[in-house]
Formats: C-alpha cells, sequence, structure tokens
C-alpha cells in the first residue's frame, strides 16, 4: 500500500433533506508511507470521516480518497476487502468491533475472514495479544465483558494480527493511564521504524500526538484549518481557538520562555527534565 490522497473531498449526509449535515468539507491533503500521521481535532471536528473514507465504509459525496491503487469516489471498488486487509482500523467504540463469544475467537476472526494463513496460529494469537500488553488469560474471556481499556487493547490486538500496512487509530488514547500510553508509544514506534506501517492517529489527544507524530493536520467544523510539523502546536492562540488544549510539555516551556528561560521544546518528559537542568540551573 502506498500514499494517501484526498482530492477535495466533502462529506454530507442526509443531504437535500432538512437533517443536511456536512461531515467534511472540502479536504484535501497526501500521506506518505511509512509516516505517522495526526488528525488533531474536537468532537465533531471530521476526525473520523476521514478514517471511514479511507476504510471505504462511506464514500464521499463529492471529490475522491486515493489509498495506494484504490480509489474511492463513489463508484463501486473491486475487491474491497483486500483494501481493508491494508487499512487496519480499530474504531473509536471498540465494542462495535466484537460479535464473537471469546477474545480467542474474535482475535482468530481477522484471519479466517481475510483468508490470512499462517503457521502455528495459536502462537501467532498470543503474540498479537503480548504486542498489546495483555496476556494468554485473556483469549478465554467475551471480549464485550472487557474493561474500556482493556477492549481497546483486544480490538487493536485483532488488526495488527494480519498486518496490515496501514494502521488507523480513532481516539485510542482515551481511557488509557500513562503506563499504557508509554507501551503504545513503543509499539507505534516499532511499527513504524521496523515494520515501515503508515499510522494515523484521530485524536484530542495533543500531549500523546506531539510526542510521537511525524505531520499533524489540526481539524475544525469539518475543514483542516493548518497542517505542518509538530511545531504548528507551538501555537496556543491557534489551539486554544479551535478547542485543544496545547501540549503539557509545550505549555511548560513556554511558560519558561515567558519568564526569560531560553529552553527548547522537546517531545518526551525525560528530555525535558535534562533541558531544564541544563538550561536554567
Amino acid at each position: 500500500m502506498e500514499e494517501i490522497e484526498f482530492n477535495n473531498v466533502t462529506f454530507i449526509i442526509n443531504e437535500k433533506t432538512p437533517l443536511e449535515k456536512t461531515i467534511l468539507n472540502d479536504v484535501s491533503f497526501k500521506m506518505e508511507k511509512g509516516k505517522i500521521y495526526s488528525f488533531l481535532g474536537a468532537s465533531n471536528s471530521g476526525k473520523t470521516a476521514i478514517a471511514d473514507l479511507i476504510n471505504a465504509l462511506i464514500v464521499p459525496t463529492y471529490g475522491s480518497v486515493k489509498i495506494g491503487n484504490f480509489i474511492n469516489d463513489g463508484r463501486r471498488i473491486k475487491n474491497v476487502n483486500k483494501l481493508r486487509f491494508d487499512t487496519g482500523y480499530v474504531f473509536k467504540n471498540p465494542y462495535d468491533m466484537f460479535f464473537n463469544k471469546t477474545v480467542k475467537q474474535e482475535i482468530a476472526f481477522g484471519m479466517k475472514y481475510f483468508n490470512y494463513k499462517v503457521k502455528k496460529k495459536s502462537l501467532r494469537i498470543n503474540d498479537a495479544l503480548k504486542l498489546v500488553g495483555l496476556d494468554e488469560s485473556y483469549l478465554k474471556l467475551n471480549p464485550l465483558r472487557l474493561t474500556l481499556v482493556d477492549a481497546k487493547k483486544v480490538a487493536l490486538a485483532c488488526t495488527l494480527i494480519y498486518n496490515p500496512s496501514i494502521l488507523i487509530l480513532d481516539e485510542f488514547t482515551n481511557g488509557l493511564n500513562y503506563s499504557d500510553k508509554q507501551d503504545l508509544l513503543h509499539l507505534l514506534k516499532l511499527l513504524k521504524n521496523k515494520y515501515n506501517k503508515t499510522i494515523i492517529l484521530l485524536s484530542k489527544d495533543t500531549s500523546f500526538c506531539y510526542e510521537i507524530a511525524d505531520y499533524f493536520y489540526l481539524m475544525h467544523l469539518t475543514k483542516i484549518v493548518k497542517e505542518g510539523s509538530r511545531e504548528i502546536l507551538h501555537d496556543e492562540e491557534l489551539l486554544k481557538s479551535i478547542n485543544l488544549e496545547v501540549p503539557k510539555i509545550v505549555s511548560f516551556v513556554n511558560v519558561c520562555k515567558k519568564k526569560k528561560h531560553d529552553i527548547d521544546y522537546y517531545t518526551n518528559i525525560h528530555d525535558l527534565i535534562k533541558g531544564v537542568y541544563r538550561d536554567v540551573f
């Protein structure tokens, strides 16, 4: 799977009725293979529609979406399952992905559905669980009765099991504690650096995305209002205007700068501590 390109994409629901609502409005961008992208926006900014269009769960009202050799423009996509095999998508609500009685059956289902044959299937299932920080004790549990955080991890394992080239996570960090987020950071870095995955994060969690993403799209009320490298998240006024929190590290550094301390911007707390010690003390 190669690059992803949105060309003047508009998505409207209930068009030409009293309930008409625009979800995305004339959105264009291009994403290269092997990078981590973050779409940051408050609720109802249009983030989830980005994922649904890439995965061809919906079609554009206007414009087109190119995903490698596939084109989502309203016409029938031949072999749409191959597209969805290549674009692993973890929903905002992980329970929407479950319909088997056990975690083991749920994880195995993806391989069966996409006809993905591997040797030592049980070992592969166990390895997928380990990747997301869970052990074999979860295999017999009902996925619909898991806590939200564990359900998210199982949903991620269900996606990783068939090794998609693109991974999409919708509001995945919601509910995760600091340790869970650090584990996720390590996993995403591994998937990008060792396996050249393209990773797309749809989120309100500016602090997490600031630490891991290579490129950012800021969304507000159906549009992309700004895009660029992590430096765009240094703009406190812009972030507040679109109802996003300033990343905690950025906020701290900005306060230091106002107090005339010359501190660089860092992406993680350990580097920040070193910088404060070096530059302030």
